[in-house]
């Protein structure tokens, strides 16, 4: 969060609209987790001003209350006065943790176990037959998805590759000799 933007958002002139980047500010949250958080209506939807997506301040209080009550790195101590202290005002956080910490590889081991555990998904299946259709051996697509995980986790993929930027980045994905024997036994899709 830009500091200078949340004391501008709660000195400037006119805070009764603001932008996305400036709403996330406010609540406390980059953009991206921002936008996540309207996806999830945690966040009220926008207002359409001029063709430019706003939100009024006086709605994202109750979305910031939220985003700071549900923050379970902050100590209580430090829950509780955080309403209190305007954003410029108050010291620069520590880094609480860094990842991977202990609850990264613990929910990791889970989605390993529950991955080893279930079949081939539906959408696992379709990105296998991507390289079928494509007859390729390597995939690059932007973003990172669960089911390419799970597809590494299953020892069928590879990533070979990743560039920038880190929110959305195109990652190169490569078939393993296992995956090759899975996608040349799967059936075509049928013509429709």
């Amino acid at each position: 969060m830009d500091g200078n933007i949340a004391c501008e958002l709660e000195h400037g002139p006119d805070t009764r609209l603001v932008d996305r980047r400036r709403a996330a500010a406010y609540v406390g949250v980059t953009a991206g987790r921002f936008e996540q958080l309207v996806r999830d209506n945690v966040v009220p939807p926008p207002v359409m001003v001029d063709n430019k997506r706003r939100w009024p301040i006086a709605l994202l209080d109750v979305a910031r209350e939220a985003v700071v009550s549900s923050m379970p790195c902050l100590p209580q101590v430090m829950a509780d006065a955080a309403p209190e202290l305007r954003p410029c005002e108050r010291d620069p956080a520590p880094a609480a943790h860094e990842l991977p910490d202990q609850a990264w590889f613990e929910q990791r081991a889970r989605f390993v176990q529950r991955v080893r555990r279930s079949l081939l998904s539906g959408n696992e299946i379709r990105l296998l037959r991507e390289f079928k259709l494509l007859k390729q051996n390597q995939i690059s697509m932007f973003g990172y998805y669960g089911s390419f995980e799970a597809l590494m986790v299953r020892g069928y993929i590879v990533e070979i590759d990743r560039k920038p930027p880190s929110s959305r980045p195109l990652v190169t994905y490569r078939l393993t000799e296992r995956g090759e024997q899975v996608v040349s036994a799967l059936k075509d899709e049928p013509l429709m």
